[in-house]
């Protein structure tokens, strides 16, 4: 994947995106070198990588669930999705 591929999908995800920005200003030392110690720092990355594991494993789910759904379409063409059952009475 080159530089390109990645800033697009950045792009595409502003969360991922975010996460990232946060895990570069950690190594840059936080927003005024406010991080002095290392188990700061650590404290720091490991917050942001489990916040970063959720936001992907959430996008992950919502493109298999889209591709799933256009699946379904594809096979059953007359597939009706959340549609409310009319009452009859």
């Amino acid at each position: 994947m080159d530089m390109n591929e990645i800033t697009a999908l950045l792009e595409q995800h502003p969360d991922i995106r975010k996460r990232v920005e946060e895990l570069l200003n950690i190594m840059k030392g936080g927003r005024h070198d406010e991080i002095l110690l290392a188990d700061d720092a650590e404290e720091r990355v490991i917050t942001a990588t489990r916040g970063m594991g959720r936001d992907v494993l959430q996008n992950w789910a919502d493109d298999r669930s889209k591709k799933a759904s256009v699946q379904l379409e594809r096979r059953v063409g007359s597939a009706k999705k959340n549609v409310k059952k009319k009452s009859i009475g």
